[in-house]
């Protein structure tokens, strides 16, 4: 028997509902495809939620980080103690005006809101998926938290950057900074850049005001050194992973912008034996 001879002796109404199941099931399978290659390129979700806190995934910390802020309690303790800063070394009041450079992931503004609560913050990364990840989970429950994409090059962040870093300008008014924190943002930066972020460090901090930063700064090693061998416990194996910057040249450039050393705590920090770094901002007439 052929098979038109088979399908003349199939009733319609049969048929026509065979058709129909197949029809309907296609956008079925669409989806789940769709929901297959979804998670394929996003294999977990974007936050978790711990201890009343809505906190980045932790492979996204690991990522950024390093291991040990897969722990959410790591995470979460190690933003709360950088924010203890603000009062205890940095002259924080109800009203003062927070700058974070390098916001990454909002470690610092979720510690902020842990320690302080409710602050003028404004924090730039550029990092897009950073930085909308802390404007969708900080900043919308907290419009006192502001988040700014700066779109500047950085050879291990943001290769493609619309601005190079030494004529990068920050979208700040001078002298509207009380406190400006950095958490690691000139361990990956070139020195020739350095000098204009430090230069609008000092233009965007009032005078009397504070700045707090970390960074790889030694006695009697060259000027700028790139990925040191053996330096750091990690393999440096992508640009600008790791740089040394030699101490007294590096903070010659910040005295040079009105920004005067008042505390040097080498290696102090828990992390990847970056100095801990206190300035303030003093007039011209010091």
């Amino acid at each position: 028997m052929n098979e038109t001879a088979v399908s003349s002796t199939v009733p319609k109404s049969i048929s026509s509902s065979v058709a129909a199941a197949k029809k309907a099931s296609l956008p079925w399978r669409v989806a789940r495809r769709l929901i297959y290659e979804i998670r394929r390129i996003m294999p977990h979700r974007a936050s978790v939620r711990y201890r009343g806190f809505v906190l980045p995934h932790p492979r996204t910390r690991s990522r950024m980080c390093g291991r040990e802020y897969e722990s959410n309690e790591f995470f979460l303790e190690s933003g709360r103690a950088e924010a203890r800063r603000l009062v205890t070394k940095l002259g924080y009041r109800s009203d003062s005006r927070i700058v974070e450079i390098g916001s990454g992931l909002g470690r610092f503004a979720i510690g902020v809101l842990q320690e302080v609560g409710e602050a003028q913050y404004w924090g730039f990364d550029p990092v897009r998926p950073w930085l909308d990840w802390c404007r969708k989970n900080i900043g919308r429950n907290h419009p006192s938290f502001r988040f700014t994409h700066i779109d500047v090059e950085n050879e291990l962040y943001n290769p493609a950057g619309a601005v190079a870093a030494k004529k990068f300008h920050f979208p700040v008014a001078d002298g509207h900074a009380d406190i400006v924190y950095m958490w690691g943002v000139f361990t990956n930066m070139r020195l020739s850049d350095a000098h204009n972020y430090i230069e609008e460090i000092g233009r965007i901090t009032r005078e009397g005001g504070r700045v707090f930063l970390t960074a790889f700064v030694e006695d009697s090693v060259p000027k700028e050194t790139i990925n040191p061998v053996n330096y750091v416990d990690y393999e440096c194996d992508l640009p600008l992973q790791v740089v040394r910057f030699e101490k007294q040249s590096f903070f010659s450039v910040f005295e040079k912008h009105g920004l005067m050393l008042e505390e040097f705590a080498h290696h102090a920090g828990s992390h990847c034996n970056q100095s801990e770094i206190y300035l303030r901002k003093v007039g011209n007439d010091r």
